[in-house]
């Protein structure tokens, strides 16, 4: 039997989704505890954190219909991943000094620009690097190691605040040390001169990808497709608030942990379910998704025990990143690969408006209803759009993939 475990992984795929390994231990460690030191010692609202967790996820996410366009242009995706990288490692310090909202505002802000900066090309190099067969796999292991990250940085966050005696400004420095880590490993990596390598984004040749043969790519289906994914984001319920969730059921010093649940769902239905899609169906997988999510979302909300809370929410998070793993791999086989970086930023910067939208609104009922209310809106956001993936008007097209042939003629 070809199970995914036995099936032997790209070097180079191995190599991109070590580095974002690396560079989820830094953010890991310093957004598992930044909600609580926003709560708890500059005493922000729910619905401000909410606020301010959406707005610089849409702003990362703006950032990368940019670095994605340009990174068609210039055919070179690693300078972005430096970038990002080398501006991420740079900020984190600022938040030791940052004793204000303003202060964290404006460092977040940084922040998640360099994220931004780097998300749409990396995701585009995987594809580029990727079998067409494969890319559900490809992006679902990318996303295991990525947020494997959250597992290993949220427990190394855990142990510098108990040694520090709970001092945010050194754990916020010390987010710094695996971004560093991370700019040094990418910086030996070698995209280029692979005999294997067949992919023209990979060839440093400029040229103009917003050519009409190319943009014949980005048509209805796409289109229908960031729909789809704009309103199964408008109930996902942000990792600041479930960590201060998790401080109703446990103490406040130990809701961090939220974080590595987080990690360890992500890490094992990730791979799975995008290998799963690449054989049963892309489309089928995203429904048992949004299933799955929509009863964890459930159980959240109608149960006040720890061990309940806490395994829901890996399973809630595991869910999320497989489908945002299946959506980027139904991207990349249905747009021309020319204008990959292009297609994969505005995918971000859909569900960025999204995710922006729905911090906010959790946020105020979270402030107004308690966060249970938060909890059934998010689950019913997830069964209505599991109805909606069943409309044949709309989504039947997006079950084939023969858009794969119209890209191979476009090239």
């Amino acid at each position: 039997m070809d199970l995914p475990s036995l099936r032997k992984i790209p070097k180079r795929i191995l190599l991109v989704a070590f580095y974002g390994f690396l560079l989820s231990i830094s953010t890991q460690m310093l957004y598992s505890h930044l909600a609580l030191f926003l709560k708890f010692d500059l005493n922000v609202t729910e619905s401000q954190i909410g606020w301010i967790d959406g707005f610089v996820e849409f702003l990362s996410y703006m950032i990368r219909i940019f670095s994605g366009m340009i990174s068609d242009c210039i055919c070179n995706r690693k300078l972005f991943l430096m970038i990002g990288c080398a501006v991420a490692c740079l900020v984190k310090p600022v938040f030791s000094f940052a004793n204000s909202v303003a202060g964290v505002l404006a460092a977040e802000i940084l922040e998640r620009i360099g994220n931004g900066i780097q998300a749409s090309p990396r995701d585009a190099l995987l594809a580029d690097l990727s079998d067409k067969d494969r890319l559900g796999e490809s992006f679902g292991f990318a996303k295991s190691m990525k947020t494997m990250g959250a597992l290993v940085g949220a427990p190394i966050a855990l142990a510098i605040m108990y040694f520090s005696n709970g001092n945010y400004a050194v754990l916020f420095a010390a987010a710094s040390i695996p971004a560093l880590i991370a700019f040094f490993f990418l910086a030996k990596i070698n995209m280029q001169g692979s005999k294997a390598i067949r992919i023209p984004n990979l060839i440093k040749k400029f040229e103009n990808p917003f050519k009409k043969k190319y943009l014949k790519s980005l048509n209805l289906q796409f289109v229908t497709l960031m729909i789809f994914a704009f309103f199964c984001e408008l109930g996902h319920f942000g990792e600041a608030l479930m960590t201060i969730g998790a401080s109703r059921i446990v103490s406040p010093s130990f809701a961090g942990i939220t974080s590595a649940f987080m990690g360890i769902g992500q890490i094992i239905f990730s791979y799975p379910i995008g290998w799963l899609s690449d054989r049963h169906g892309k489309l089928f997988l995203i429904r048992i998704c949004l299933f799955l999510a929509g009863i964890s979302y459930a159980l959240i909300a109608t149960s006040n025990n720890g061990f309940v809370y806490f395994f829901s929410v890996a399973v809630l998070c595991g869910q999320h990143a497989s489908i945002q793993a299946i959506f980027l791999s139904m991207i990349s086989e249905r747009i021309n690969p020319r204008l990959r970086g292009t297609a994969i930023g505005i995918f971000y910067c859909t569900i960025g408006l999204s995710y922006m939208l729905s911090s906010e609104i959790c946020g105020l009922i979270c402030e107004n209803f308690g966060y249970e209310t938060a909890f059934l809106y998010s689950s019913m956001v997830c069964v209505l759009c599991l109805f909606a993936g069943f409309s044949k008007r709309f989504f039947g097209k997006l079950q084939t993939t023969g858009v794969v042939s119209v890209i191979l003629e476009l090239n």
